[in-house]
This record gives structure tokens, sequence and C-alpha cells, in this order.
């Protein structure tokens, strides 16, 4: 048996740590990023991988060219691993292959040290690389060896076959007890159904196996220009029509929404140093219906905060919807508005293709879409530039002029940026006194960012007062996801008591301004899917359209919010349920995971009514987003 060889110490040592390195991480991507629903099944695995290293115990130590390679290969898992690492602590999901061909999230190093990397557990999932290297490279010269035939593939299975025989019958034996768990009717219904259950039954690299295979079938069908009957009918999911007709605001000739980036509610009100951050929107706060208890749909990037809004959807993970799906499929408030005559204007700091939202917009039936091109730094009062377009406040600044000539009514949405991660992208001529003291700079430029963006807002309402069009227009506000802060001295989040790594909902603020209307403070929860409805009622629509599946905040219902992350997740009265990863022949469960800390730990169940609504609502969702492709 190889576990008898005569090595040297440092070869043990290397195998040791290279089997404790691998481990460590082979469970922790399991556990904690892919949330495998069976521990069982993760332990018979762990043994199965145990077995296999002591298998390959000689052929591995053979000799240094031997080490090298399968450093390299440890490396590549590596690399593969942070990767995942990094991407499900922004996100909370894994990083699929969607992301990796069609992302254009820009994550400077920056991003990277100030933000997403925990020192204390990371030192841990990296210790053993700098030390496996020296061990490679830094060897002495090497003590005989035993002869190169006790190596070969023949002499291992000759004198292992017990060994081998172990792990085929233990492989087999958790593939079928893997089956029991999660049936399926084959393969690809499982990875459709869920992926932490598929990746308990088949693995890791298997799962993006079928990631491709499914993208594969998309092209397929793209070409085919077809779009699937839906499975789930529509009256199973439907919210309720009517909208509240409690406020009708006759005088709205123009609807403005600004969608900040990166801005957590928390930040409302919030003081350091005795100075305000955003001081203009705490003042708007008071003359607005703001929404205290917003969450957003924050699954693949900023832009599932549009998607969510403009159609009433919700967003689901791997789904780049702008670029994957043909728009035109989807009813949109662009739609319902230009039914009534509007004009619809987009306006965007950055390049038009970001995120693909030339082609989205166009879809949708914008008639405009005012992207970096359309502004110029060299005539702007700040003057500055990024990677990631102009600055906000020379945005709004140069916008005022192209509302001037706008045809009213309009519609228009505005994507801010210059508060995007890591923060550092407002002059330094607007940081302020106050926070200099923050230590942590990733702190200290945020709070110096989003005072930039509010001074801009300010500014931009102004410019709207002085052209005239404040009257007659309805403002709203609202952010795409919150700035993901996790330091001792500010937390984005921190609001509900998480004992799972589940993303935790992000809160966001919402803001709904029209000098005509009733400031209050409205405490019911919503999302992103709830803002359309919302205006619409405000604009005195009598009923929301059939395909939009938010409901008006306006309206007094308690419906369960849902976020369509790898694992689903649900807030129903301020508790956190998560659809529990199963086989799709099995009864879908929902089981409670958190809860908000202000509210407590409540006893509450999700009504039975509205467990069968999401569940056909999740399915409802996959349908249409796998449906309507893009050519």
């Amino acid at each position: 048996m190889f576990s008898s060889l005569q090595l040297r110490k440092r070869d043990k040592f290397f195998f040791a740590l290279l089997l404790i390195g691998f481990l460590i991480k082979y469970n922790y991507f399991n556990w904690y990023i892919f949330n495998v629903p069976s521990l069982s099944i993760l332990l018979l695995k762990n043994v199965i991988v145990v077995l296999a290293f002591t298998l390959l115990y000689g052929i591995i130590l053979r000799n240094k060219k031997r080490k090298i390679v399968t450093l390299v290969i440890y490396l590549l898992f590596f690399l593969f691993f942070i990767a995942n690492l990094y991407y499900n602590r922004y996100f909370g999901n894994y990083l699929s292959l969607t992301d990796m061909i069609m992302g254009q999230g820009i994550r400077p190093f920056r991003v990277l040290t100030r933000q997403l990397i925990n020192w204390d557990l990371d030192l841990l999932l990296v210790f053993d690389i700098p030390i496996l290297i020296y061990l490679t490279y830094k060897a002495k010269p090497e003590t005989p060896q035993l002869k190169s035939s006790q190596f070969s593939r023949k002499s291992l299975l000759k004198n292992n076959f017990i060994l081998v025989l172990i792990i085929i019958i233990l492989f087999f034996s958790q593939l079928l007890y893997s089956y029991s768990l999660f049936p399926a009717d084959n393969f690809m219904e499982l990875f459709n159904h869920s992926t932490p259950a598929f990746v308990n039954v088949y693995g890791i690299l298997p799962l993006y196996l079928a990631e491709y295979q499914q993208l594969r079938n998309k092209r397929e069908r793209a070409k085919e220009n077809t779009a699937e009957n839906l499975e789930v009918d529509l009256k199973k999911v439907e919210t309720e029509k009517e909208l509240s007709a409690e406020e009708d605001l006759k005088n709205i000739k123009n609807v403005i929404v600004i969608q900040l980036e990166s801005m957590d509610a928390k930040l409302i009100d919030y003081q350091y140093n005795g100075r305000e951050v955003t001081p203009f929107l705490n003042q708007l706060k008071d003359k607005s219906k703001y929404f205290s208890d917003i969450y957003a749909h924050h699954i693949n990037g900023s832009f599932d905060a549009e998607f969510s809004f403009l159609t009433s959807l919700y967003p689901i993970n791997r789904n780049y919807a702008f670029r994957s799906n043909d728009m035109r499929e989807f009813n949109t408030i662009v739609n319902v508005l230009r039914r009534d005559n509007y004009n619809t204007y987009a306006f965007h700091g950055n390049k038009e293709g970001f995120f693909y939202r030339d082609k989205g917009y166009l879809e949708m039936g914008f008639d405009r879409f005012y992207s970096r091109e359309d502004f110029s730094v060299e005539e702007g009062i700040v003057g500055e530039d990024t990677y990631l377009g102009i600055n906000d406040y020379d945005l709004f600044d140069q916008s005022v002029e192209y509302l001037k000539t706008a045809e009213e009514p309009f519609f228009s949405i505005f994507i801010t940026v210059s508060s995007h991660t890591p923060f550092n992208f407002y002059p330094e001529e607007y940081e302020v006194e106050e926070f200099a003291e923050i230590e942590t700079p990733i702190v200290r430029d945020y709070f110096n960012s989003m005072y930039f963006v509010d001074n801009s807002l300010e500014m931009f309402f102004e410019k709207i007062k002085e052209s005239s069009l404040m009257e007659d227009t309805l403002f709203v506000i609202y952010s795409d996801h919150v700035a993901d802060i996790n330091k001792e001295e500010y937390r984005s989040g921190d609001n509900f008591a998480n004992h799972r790594n589940i993303k935790e909902p992000e809160h966001i603020p919402l803001f709904i301004y029209h000098q005509d209307i009733e400031p209050e403070v409205i405490a019911k929860s919503g999302s992103h899917t709830d803002i359309a409805p919302t205006i619409l009622d405000l604009m005195g629509y009598p009923e929301k359209p059939e395909e939009f599946l938010g409901v008006s905040l306006l309206k007094d219902l308690e419906n369960p919010l849902l976020f369509l992350h790898e694992i689903p997740q649900i807030i129903y009265k301020d508790q956190l349920y998560i659809r529990v990863p199963a086989g799709p022949e099995e009864e879908s469960k929902f089981e409670k995971i958190s809860y908000k800390k202000s509210t407590g730990d409540l006893d509450v169940e999700l009504p039975e009514n509205e467990k069968e609504r999401l569940n056909n609502t999740i399915n409802y969702m996959q349908e249409v987003m796998n449906s309507f492709l893009s050519e």
C-alpha cells in the first residue's frame, strides 16, 4: 500500500496540507456558498475525497514534476473558489457561467481589499497556499525514491484494489441515497428546480456542465424565435388588480424617477459628528410619502432594480434580462404611459451599452436614451469623469436642459453612478470636514459620496423649480441596492438575526414627492416590484396592468415579499423564510431562518394559500425569463 511508502517528512507534510486545505475549501464551497441541504451526503462525499487522496498518495508525490502539476491544479481550484467566495459575499449567489459570459460589473482591486475581504476568516482559507508553493519550489535535492513501476496506474490499482472497490461502492451509494432525497426525472430537471439540491447530488463541476447545457438550449430556442406556452396560469400568481384610489393627484403631467446607486435606507436622518450625510433627502422626506420598509431586488446586478421597477416582475438569478430576454414581450410602465401619450426618456452617465441598457431600453420603447455620449465633461460644473461615466452633478445639471425641451407629458428615469463602490468617485472639494475623523477609508468615502449625490439632487430640484416643471411633476427616488458595508463604524445591513450564510434582504429608501402630496411615513413592506403600481395608483389609474405582480404600497395589504436568489427568500411580517432546496417531485417547504431584529422573533407562519402562490410565482418567473428570449 502506498500509505506505507518511505517518503520524506517534507513530502508527507505537503500531502497532509494539500488534503486539509482542499477539504476546508470544498466544505466551505458546499455548505456556505451552495447551501447544500443534506449534511449526511456532504459527510459521505468527504469520506470519498479522503479515500481518493489516499489512493493518489504515491502518484502525487512521485517526483517534483508531479508535485508541480498537482500544485497548479490546486491553484486553479483555489482561484475558482476565491472568485465564488467574493461573488457570494456581494450577491449571495454562486459565480455562474452567465455571470462570467455576460457580466459587466466592474470590481476594482480596491473593492476587494476594502469591502469584501474578511481578514480573520480569509487567512484560514489561504494559509496553505504559500506553504505549498514553498514546499514545492524550495525542496532539497530528492532522496532515492521507489521504482517508477511502483507508481504506475496498473500497480496503483493492483496494490489498492480493496480501496478502489470501497470508493466505487461509496460513490454509487451516495448517488442512490441522494436520488432518494431529491428525486427528479432527469439531470436538467433537478438543476432547473434547485441548484443546492443539484450540487448535493452531482457536485460542483456537473453544475457548470448543466448550466452550459441550459445556455445552449436557450440559444437554440432563441434562433427559432419561439416562446413556449407558460405552464403556470397567470391567475395563480397574480395579486389584486384594483388600486387603492385613495389619492389621485390630478395635475401630474410628468414623472421623474431617480435610481440612486448604493444608497442604504439607514442613511436617511443619519448623522456623524453632528453632520447629516444626506441633508437634502432628509428635508425631502418630511415633504414626501416616505416608505420606510422597502427592499431591493439585487440578484445579478444594479439592472435588476430597473427590470423589477419597469416590469413589476421578479428578476431571477443567472439571467441578464436586458441581454438575454426580448424586452418587447414584457408589459412595462413605459408601455402603459406611452399608450396615454407620454413621451419617455432614460438618462444614464455611463456608456449606453453598459449592462446592455441600449438594447433593453430600445425594446421597452423609450423614445430617447441619453447616455455618456450626450453629456460633456468639458462643459460640466464639476467636470470630472470616471470609467463609470460622468459625475452625477453634471449629469443632473445638463439633463435639465434636455427636460426643458422635452414634449410634455413625459416619463423619465435617471440612473446615477457617483456613489458606486468603492465610493471614491466624488470630487475632493466635496469632502466633508466632519467625516475626516472616520478611520475606515470605505466608510469615510461612502459618506462623502452620498453627501455629493445628495448635493447633486438638491441642485437638480432647484433647477427644476426654476424651469417651472416642479408643479406638474411627480418625483420618485429609490436605491438600486445597499452599499454592502460591514465595518465597526457603519454597517449597511445587520437588520436581520441571520444564522445562516444567506444574503440579508437589502433595505433601501423610497421617496414619492409631489408638491400637492400629503407627507407621511408609510411602514408597509415592499420591494422594487411594487413601485410602478404605486405610481399608477397616485396617477389615478383604477387597476394595474394584468402582468404586473407587484402591489400598490398605498393598499392595506400584507403580501409576502419574494426574492429569487438561488435559494428563494421570502419576507412576511418581518420574518425571513427560504424555500428549502428539494427535488422537483417533492412538495416545496418553507423554513423560517431569521427575523427582523427591531420586530423580534414572532410566532408567525406563512399562510398555506400564500405558499402555493409563492411556489407558482417562482415557477412562473423561471418560465417567463426562459421563454421570452432574444434572438
